[in-house]
């Protein structure tokens, strides 16, 4: 009888031992990569940025117009594969590029698209495009910024990713 209860103690430290192991293992390598979103904070901030899981609920893929406000070096090396997707990025070039999809953006609106603007998480462009399209753009189209921009999209949806 000792000899069982001895085991079942082994036993019971090594999965403890295990658990432990597998809890450090996800919170190290996987946790950080899990982007979580919640579009009732996001609304209350009154940015216009929304969640990856609320722009699916409310539009088709094919609906949507992406909006690359990340460097034109990055949009050239990765960028979204079977999309309408354009580079916009603040600075100088910023109003050349604007005029020259223009058209298409004021399309979006009859025929029912969102823009969707995104950079990388930790870039503020995707708000200053935004803010620019609303005002100086005078789009009509429902203007969203993605919640955590490029890793959302890199995580969510990699099928979407054309990389060159």
């Amino acid at each position: 009888m000792k000899d069982t209860f001895t085991q079942f103690i082994r036993l019971g430290f090594v999965i403890l031992a295990l658990g432990t192991v597998l809890y450090w293992v996800e919170r190290t390598w996987f946790a950080p990569n899990r982007v979580i979103c919640e579009q009732a904070e996001l609304d209350a901030a009154g940015k216009g940025h929304i969640c990856w899981q609320t722009l699916m609920q409310q539009y088709n893929k094919g609906d949507i117009i992406w909006i690359d406000a990340r460097s034109l070096a990055d949009y050239e090396k990765n960028r979204l594969a079977g999309t309408k997707s354009y580079p916009l990025r603040p600075g100088p070039q910023r109003d050349e590029l604007f005029h020259r999809i223009e058209e298409r953006l004021f399309q979006a609106t009859d025929r029912g698209e969102c823009i969707v603007v995104f950079c990388t998480a930790s870039c503020t462009a995707s708000d200053e495009i935004a803010s620019y399209l609303k005002n100086e753009g005078g789009l009509d189209a429902p203007i969203h910024i993605l919640s955590g921009g490029w890793d959302t999209i890199k995580s969510e949806s990699p099928t979407m990713l054309l990389v060159r």
